[in-house]
């Protein structure tokens, strides 16, 4: 029986084995917090990838039909990729030019868009004779976005789970035009 105020001699058995539970255990719990930080570095990329789909569909359709003219065409689609690559510039694995510089391309994530003049129609690059160049087309046309990115993790592991993934998020908004003439007033 041990007296009160007494410590007990801790053994050199007891701290070998203490030694070996802390080589078992770190490796594991190493793992496990790098898995969170994937889990959550894939997350906010999603949601970066997303958000860059929104800003380069956003532009396509503020200014409407306008945008969507056989003459303004192309500087739309540059300036839809331009908005995409520069929203997704912060991205991990970006691969792209300087987005400071005029023209910006980029090929992780890689861009693409089409036009649809219905929802759920057939989505086309651009179909010039679709009349979504018309202001007052009765059905707004659609524009949809679509970036594709790799995401490389930091735990590769061969257990199931590749070491890069890749994902695609597109956004897809109506292209309206906004009636600027003013409501007569009430007699």
């Amino acid at each position: 029986m041990r007296r009160p105020g007494l410590r007990r001699r801790v053994t050199h058995a007891e701290r070998g084995q203490s030694v070996v539970e802390f080589a078992l255990v770190v490796p594991v719990m190493l793992l496990i917090l790098l898995g969170i930080a994937d889990l959550g570095r894939i997350y906010t990329t999603m949601m970066s990838v997303e958000s860059a789909a929104r800003e380069a569909a956003d532009f396509g359709t503020t200014l409407g039909a306008a945008h969507w003219s056989p003459a303004t065409k192309d500087v739309t689609t540059t300036e839809m990729e331009r908005r995409a690559c520069v929203a997704a510039s912060d991205l991990p694995d970006y691969a792209g030019d300087d987005p400071s510089g005029a023209v910006v391309t980029c090929t992780n994530p890689s861009f693409s868009y089409c036009i649809t003049s219905s929802i759920g129609g057939p989505c086309d690059p651009f179909d010039p004779t679709a009349g979504c160049d018309d202001p007052l087309r009765a059905q707004p046309c659609w524009v949809k976005v679509t970036l594709a990115y790799d995401f490389h993790l930091f735990t590769p592991l061969q257990i199931g789970v590749p070491p890069t993934l890749h994902f695609e998020r597109d956004s897809t908004f109506a292209m309206t035009d906004i009636d600027l003439t003013p409501t007569p007033s009430p007699s």
